[in-house]
Order: structure tokens, then C-alpha cells, then sequence
């Protein structure tokens, strides 16, 4: 008997695992979501099969989001993706040789499809093309590859006019060690070709975008208006669009000496780092590092830099516990020398953020979760704050490794954890809404960063009537406050059923706004279509989590001429 007991008892320990393991994989699939997508993969209006069909979020938040939901489409190219997580997201394809040329950005992403919780898609059908490809090679002057450069292309519109949208390709191509190029997944259309960049582009390029090589484009023409177009055609691969005689730009040294601002005495081992201004924006295409530190006597030398305006500044690595502000120079057609970097002690900003208007313990816990950023007056450029600048739990936080200059503190929009958006900054109890104030080597407190919780959402649709869109023209809405200054805007783009979703607003009355979008490059805009779009508005107020939908109507037959 003791036996059966215990034979019952493990029986009844098994069964309360098993049902403690599924518990745990249905918390799982709850997590997963509970929406659908599903439609059809067709080419030229033919079911295709056996084509990898992916999802991907607009805005993932990680590695693991940004892989998306991917399926394969069946005989008759019908797919179905489940346990989608709400979001917006672009749907495309990834089966190499196909291309799917539609509305709202759908070479590069995809798309677009703002999806609710619980929400079945059905018929989200994907109209295929088969990919048109361009090959060619690349060499300079002296007639010697040129290795390792992408390639950009530049789709021209129907009037023949390059448009402002490069890179409307999917990915970065780039040139093999051959000078040997090949882009693949081109919709139809006439392109130019380029390689390297001008003297004028340099300096809003990122870094992996920029080049030793002044732009040129094919055949080898250094004005666009003697490039020769290149047609591709569906299906088809263009072969021999080769550029040749490509120059490498000229190139200048920038040296000088590192100094403790205090004494005047050389600084040894200090990491010098420099970046190009656009104009009043500072530096926002990186910060590069030059090959070695200052040397025993102060001394450094960045080579090899095109001319532009630059900002330079020094700091002691590993951690900037010295730096120096950043000073400014131009290099136009010599080298600069005599640059005189001072670095001093770091400067360091600590206090509180605070949540207005909510004692939720759930919203209190995300604190942690937030992180500071921080922008400075457009004369000087910004250099990243030093170490984290995580929130702790209780909403206290301290930056170091900061420049001297005036300020303006900012929190980095999580969509895990929703949105906080800073209502006003205190130091020593006195409002700052124009940036604190810190002067070199200054250790400031009793910081108090006053935020908002931002968790309603307004979804809605925008319905046409009256006619089509053209198939390159989008949509994004805009939801502007009537009663916050200065005004913040959010707003979301409209997916390819009419469906938007507005995230991070606040209780308030807004006015909801229709923006003209253009999403394939290369693409004229109908000025007539796009006013009627800007002129659609309404007021609306978003008071709950409960929020009913909008409708607003583009009435495409009161577009002038039409009548």
C-alpha cells in the first residue's frame, strides 16, 4: 500500500510539472502575440511558390526583434505568418531574383502594415517582378581597379531629373578587389551610376559612406549632366556599365600640440579625435580617430583629410577623465598647423528624474529602464556623453565625461518600456528651459528632470475616394498638440491598407494632419494629389486607452483640373 501511495504521489508530481510546463509555453506564446498575417506571393498576377515571405518590425528594440517572422509560401503561393506581436511593420520578400515594386518604400523595406493585438491580415497579397541587374567595373586614372568602393545609383524620374534618393537599392554594393561591381534586386527604371563622393558631399556622409575618390559617374563623367543613363529592364541584366578615370581627392594633414590647461605643459598618450561639421548641425556624420596619440611632447598629425570644416578635440583614454573642448578649422586648399588642444578636468551633471502625474508602481519601475541623452548650442559641436547614462531605480543619475557649454537633457525613446518625454529641467529648484549652463572641469547637482508618461494610442484610417493614389505616393499622419508648448509631434506612417497607429500621446486635444510622402525613389510628386493630401485636418481628443478609431477622407475628384 505504502507503495501505491508513493506510485500516486509521483504520478500527481509528474501531472502538476506537465501542467506547470504548459502554463509556462502557453505565458510563452501570449508573449509571441496573437496576430495574423496572410495573403498570396504572385508574379506579373501568377501564384509563386516557395518564396521566403519576412516580417520585420519598424522600430525593432533588439537583435532578437529584428529577425522578424519569416515563412515560405506553399504550390499556390499562398503564406500565413502567426503570433505576430502588435507594431508596424514592412512585409517583403528575401527570395533572391524577385522584386517587389510597390508603394510605400517597398524596394527598400517593404510593405507597411500596422498591426493590433489579436488582428487576422488576410489577402495581404505581394505582387512580384523579377529583379533587373546591373554589372560593371571600376577603374581610376591610371587605368588600376578601384577596390572596395561602393557604388551608388540614383534612380531619374519621368522627366529625366535625377531625384534626391540614393542608395535605392537593396544594401550597399561594393566593389571587389577586380574593381568589379554587381547590384542585384533593381526594379525597372533608368539609373545613374556613381562611385565616390564630392567635395560637397563629403561632409554629410557617414562614415562608411565616405570615400579617397571624387564622385564620378558612368561612363566617366564628373557631372551628372554628362552621366549616361542605364536602363534596366525587368528580368534582364545590364552588363559593361564600367566608370573609368575616377580621381583620388587631394588630401591635407592637420597637426599641432596637446596642453594641460592648467600648467601649459605637453600632454603625452592623449587620443586626439576629429569630425567634419554640416553646417549648423555639428558633427553628425561620426567622429574618427587619428592613427596615433600625442607623442612626448604634446605633438599629433591626423593625415590624410579632405577638405572641409572640421572639430577637434583630445581626451585621456581609457576614460575621458581629461579632455579638451572641441576648437575649429577649415581646411580649404593647405595643411593647418598650430592647433593648440587644452584639456582640463571632466565635467559632471547629477540629480533626478521624476515622473508627473503618475504613482503607478508599474511605471515607476521603468525607470531603470531610461536613459539620458543630451544636445548642445548649434556653435559648438556635441561630443557623446562619457560611460552610461542609465537611469538607477530610484530615477537618480550621474554623467560624466561631459563638455562645458550649455545643455539641454533629453530622454532616448524605448519603445519596451513606452514613451517619457521631459516637461521641463530644474537646477536648484530654478527652471532651465533654455540648456544648463556648466563651465569647464564643474561637478553640478540637484539636478531635477521633470517628466511625462506617454501611453495612449489613436489608431485610425485614411480612406480615398474619388480615384487611386499613385503608386509611388504615401501617406503619414501627424498628431500635433493644441495645448502643450512648444508642441510635441508624433506621428505614424499609413500602411498599405489605409490603417495607422499613433503611439506615446498624451491626454490632450489634437489636430490631426495628412503629410504627401513619395516612397519610390525616382518617382515625380503630383503637386495636385499631394495638396489635397496636406489639406486634410481634424481635431480630435485623446483622453483614454479606450480611444474609438478616426476616419479622415482624401477626396481625390477635388484635385484641381480634375473636374
Amino acid at each position: 500500500m505504502p507503495g501505491i501511495n508513493f506510485a500516486v504521489l509521483v504520478l500527481i508530481q509528474l501531472l502538476c510539472l506537465l501542467l506547470d510546463i504548459a502554463a509556462q509555453s502557453q505565458i510563452k506564446e501570449t508573449k509571441r502575440g496573437t496576430a495574423t498575417v496572410s495573403g498570396q506571393a504572385l508574379l506579373n498576377g501568377a501564384p509563386l511558390g516557395d518564396v521566403t515571405v519576412i516580417l520585420r518590425l519598424e522600430r525593432p528594440t533588439s537583435t532578437e526583434e529584428a529577425k522578424g517572422y519569416q515563412t515560405q509560401s506553399d504550390h499556390d503561393g499562398n503564406y500565413r505568418i502567426a503570433g505576430i506581436v502588435a507594431g508596424d511593420y514592412y512585409i517583403n520578400v528575401l527570395t533572391p531574383g524577385f522584386v517587389m515594386p510597390e508603394r510605400a518604400g517597398s524596394i527598400l523595406q517593404g510593405k507597411a502594415l500596422s498591426i493590433a493585438a489579436g488582428e487576422k491580415l488576410e489577402n495581404i497579397n505581394l505582387e512580384l517582378k523579377r529583379e533587373g541587374v546591373i554589372t560593371g567595373r571600376v577603374t581610376d586614372s591610371n587605368g588600376s581597379p578601384v577596390a572596395r568602393e561602393p557604388i551608388e545609383l540614383t534612380k531619374l524620374g519621368d522627366d529625366g531629373k535625377p531625384q534626391p534618393s540614393p542608395l535605392n537599392h537593396p544594401g550597399l554594393k561594393i566593389t571587389d578587389e577586380r574593381g568589379v561591381y554587381r547590384i542585384t534586386g533593381l526594379s525597372e527604371g533608368r539609373y545613374l551610376v556613381s562611385v565616390g563622393v564630392s567635395q560637397e558631399e563629403s561632409a554629410g556622409r557617414p562614415r562608411y559612406r565616405n570615400s579617397s575618390y571624387l564622385k564620378t559617374f558612368h561612363p566617366g563623367a564628373a557631372d551628372p549632366s554628362q552621366a549616361k543613363a542605364v536602363v534596366v529592364n525587368e528580368g534582364f541584366e545590364t552588363t559593361d556599365v564600367n566608370i573609368s578615370g575616377v580621381a583620388v581627392k587631394k588630401t591635407y594633414d592637420i597637426s599641432g600640440r596637446v596642453l594641460y590647461a592648467d600648467t601649459g605643459r605637453p600632454a603625452e598618450g592623449i587620443a586626439i579625435v576629429y569630425g567634419a561639421i554640416i553646417g549648423d548641425r555639428g558633427v553628425t556624420s561620426g567622429w574618427l580617430h587619428s592613427r596615433e596619440p600625442s607623442n612626448s611632447e604634446g605633438e599629433f598629425q591626423i593625415q590624410g583629410v579632405v577638405p572641409d570644416k572640421y572639430a577637434i578635440y583630445a581626451y585621456t583614454p581609457p576614460k575621458r577623465e581629461l579632455f579638451s573642448d572641441p576648437v575649429i578649422y577649415e581646411i580649404t586648399d593647405s595643411a593647418i598647423q598650430g592647433v593648440e588642444l587644452r584639456i582640463h578636468r571632466d565635467t559632471s551633471i547629477s540629480g533626478s528624474v521624476v515622473i508627473e502625474g503618475s504613482n503607478d508602481p508599474a511605471v515607476l519601475a521603468k525607470l531603470s529602464q531610461l536613459e539620458l541623452a543630451g544636445s548642445y548650442t548649434p556653435e559648438k559641436p556635441y561630443i557623446p556623453f562619457d560611460g552610461s547614462t542609465k537611469l538607477n531605480a530610484d530615477g537618480s543619475f550621474y554623467i560624466k565625461g561631459m563638455q562645458s557649454g550649455k545643455v539641454k537633457l533629453s530622454l532616448v525613446i524605448n519603445p519596451r518600456v513606452g514613451a517619457f518625454f521631459v516637461k521641463r529641467v530644474e537646477h536648484n529648484g530654478a527652471p532651465q528651459p533654455d540648456g544648463i549652463e556648466i563651465g569647464p572641469g564643474e561637478n553640478l547637482s540637484n539636478v531635477r528632470i521633470v517628466v511625462v508618461y506617454a501611453n495612449l494610442t489613436l489608431r485610425g484610417e485614411v480612406k480615398i475616394i474619388g480615384g487611386n493614389l499613385p503608386p509611388s505616393q504615401g501617406i503619414r499622419v501627424n498628431a500635433i498638440p493644441l495645448n502643450e508648448s512648444p508642441a510635441r509631434t508624433m506621428g505614424a506612417n499609413v500602411d498599405a491598407r489605409g490603417q495607422f497607429i499613433i503611439e506615446y500621446l498624451l491626454p490632450g486635444e489634437y489636430e490631426i494632419r495628412l503629410i504627401s510622402m513619395i516612397y519610390q525613389p525616382g518617382e515625380p510628386r503630383d503637386k495636385g494629389v499631394s495638396k489635397l493630401i496636406s489639406g486634410v485636418r481634424q481635431k480630435v481628443s485623446v483622453g483614454g486607452v479606450n480611444q474609438a478609431p478616426i476616419t479622415l477622407v482624401v477626396d481625390l475628384s477635388q484635385k484641381e483640373g480634375s473636374q
